[in-house]
């Protein structure tokens, strides 16, 4: 289990003296599910100060690598702060440590038509970005996770329920979907907006090579859902905003309601494998099956509907 540490302002001051910076002010970002983060203000600018309590060094340079190809490529994000010696970390009480620059803009929980189709784009942007060869070639919670949660009979009835997915999943799943670099997480809470105008999408920590249509199934999932509820007209702007930059292959668009199930199945076995077998937490201990609902719910609407609905050109 991770240890968390709380940084103070001596703490800061010494991070930051590496990047030769003078720290005037600093606040905590709350939120954060496996690091610490803190804004920093110095004289001229503000930094957001990353401390990975759960990631290896590795596992951070490797991030700190896809941020560089992003700011290549020019895609919508945070920049990375290199260290005068270049590196994009350092080690800092036994933990790796990142410095971006801080862009302003507001998390949206409510995300209009003309907003979704902006994140849409930028989604296929990045799909369109070439793919280092050091990216995983797996979700971090995708299928090959399962078996970390299935057979603990802390759960019996959903344990045997993602047992059960997982089977169909494997047979649903057709080979040689088109895979490229994704972001892995695309939930409200990692978009900022100002002004109706996207600023960027954050947080690549679940990037990997995996299937594109897997991160849109995904978007639809975090940003197109209302409790256990899919609002369709809000992925069917997603989607169109995405094949102004992508045309989706028709194997894709097949599979786009699978996918939005699996991203379902997906984060239901992480929110159960994190508050019941990493940190037990009683108080969450039901958050896995707002997830179970979603993907019940949208294996339930007809697959004519689901695919007339969500690439319909109304709306």
């Amino acid at each position: 289990m991770a240890h968390y540490i709380r940084l103070q302002k001596n703490d800061i001051q010494r991070i930051a003296s590496h990047y030769d910076l003078i720290v005037v002010d600093y606040e905590p970002i709350e939120g954060g599910a496996s690091n610490s983060s803190y804004v920093l203000k110095t004289q001229k600018n503000r930094y957001v100060l990353t401390v990975f309590d759960e990631k290896t060094l590795a596992y951070v340079v490797k991030l700190g690598q896809l941020l560089l190809l992003l700011a290549k490529y020019d895609f919508t994000t945070t920049r990375l702060l290199l260290l005068p010696t270049e590196e994009v970390t350092l080690v800092y009480r036994q933990k790796p440590v990142m410095l971006k620059t801080y862009i302003s803009g507001q998390v949206c929980e409510n995300i209009d038509d003309a907003m979704m189709r902006q994140v849409g784009a930028a989604m296929a942007r990045l799909h369109k970005t070439p793919a280092p060869d050091f990216l995983p070639d797996r979700h971090p919670y995708g299928l090959h996770f399962f078996p970390e949660v299935i057979s603990h009979n802390i759960n019996q009835a959903y344990e045997s329920w993602l047992a059960e997915r997982l089977v169909q999943l494997k047979q649903q799943i057709p080979p040689e979907l088109p895979c490229g670099l994704i972001h892995g997480d695309i939930f409200y809470d990692n978009i900022l907006f100002e002004s109706g105008r996207l600023k960027a999408i954050i947080d690549f920590e679940e990037a990997c090579l995996y299937y594109k249509v897997f991160d849109l199934g995904m978007g639809i999932l975090g940003l197109c859902t209302e409790g256990t509820t899919w609002v369709l007209s809000k992925a069917r702007a997603l989607v169109m905003g995405y094949q102004q930059v992508r045309e989706l292959e028709d194997r894709e668009k097949e599979t786009l309601q699978l996918f939005s199930a699996y991203a379902a199945i997906a984060t239901s076995c992480w929110r159960f494998w994190k508050y019941h077998i990493h940190t037990p937490t009683v108080e969450k201990a039901d958050e896995h099956l707002q997830m179970v609902h979603l993907a019940e719910e949208i294996d339930a609407v007809p697959k004519e509907k689901f695919l007339e609905t969500v690439f319909s050109s109304k709306g």
